[in-house]
């Protein structure tokens, strides 16, 4: 098992900065553009799925909770080691935060707990071997509370999410499948570390709400 990096006492405690909502919602630019404006790696969370949960998808089988767990960890705990990283090598300058932005989904409160580090009893992860074939850089490592987790929820009813997955080129989803995740979401408002943006307007002015939304929170 790998060992947990550290961060120097001469940087803040580090931040994961976890963008959320529903398919379609404009994850993946909200997160790229957080991520540019504060100068801090993005990470998607689907690329860390473990080789279980990938050929478990490949052969058309939806994953359980019981698959989402691990998988989750593993996103925390790359999230840990790419911020030691930073501090550790110099990519920030002593007193600035180390962070991650991450994407994904975390409709569910015991998803984002898990994003907190709070592990479920049963929660299993996977054979390292299985971690390191696909992510070298990124095994997973145990879980340390020094990383602080934020979310920016991006938010918006079934119409808006709709009409703007209908202007995107090449994307489809069915509004079956829309109508699942959003009966699926449990409402992140009110849980610490939370801001939610409203995403009933351009992808430009998403974005700075989302970015002025992690100023407020945590000062980047």
């Amino acid at each position: 098992m790998s060992q947990p990096l550290s961060v120097p006492e001469s940087h803040p405690p580090p931040a994961l900065i976890v963008v959320m909502g529903v398919s379609g919602s404009g994850k993946s630019t909200v997160g790229a553009g957080i991520a540019k404006a504060i100068s801090r790696p993005f990470i998607d969370g689907d690329d860390l799925h473990p080789k279980s949960n990938v050929e478990k998808m490949s052969k058309g089988h939806p994953l359980t909770d019981q698959d989402r767990f691990p998988w989750l960890a593993i996103i925390r705990s790359t999230a840990e080691r790419v911020c030691a990283e930073q501090a550790q090598s110099g990519e920030v300058n002593k007193g600035d935060r180390p962070a991650a932005v991450v994407v994904c989904s975390s409709l569910k409160k015991i998803y984002r707990d898990i994003l907190r580090g709070q592990h479920p009893a049963s929660t299993k992860m996977p054979p390292e071997d299985d971690t390191q074939e696909r992510h070298p850089s990124g095994a997973h490592i145990p879980a340390t509370a020094a990383l602080k987790t934020y979310f920016i929820f991006l938010d918006g009813t079934e119409k808006v999410i709709l009409d703007r997955m209908s202007a995107r080129k090449g994307h489809f989803m069915k509004a079956g499948m829309l109508q699942s995740q959003l009966a699926t979401l449990e409402s992140p408002e009110g849980e610490e570390g939370v801001a939610r943006v409203d995403i009933d307007a351009t992808p430009d002015e998403v974005v700075a709400a989302a970015r002025k939304a992690v100023k407020d929170m945590i000062g980047m």
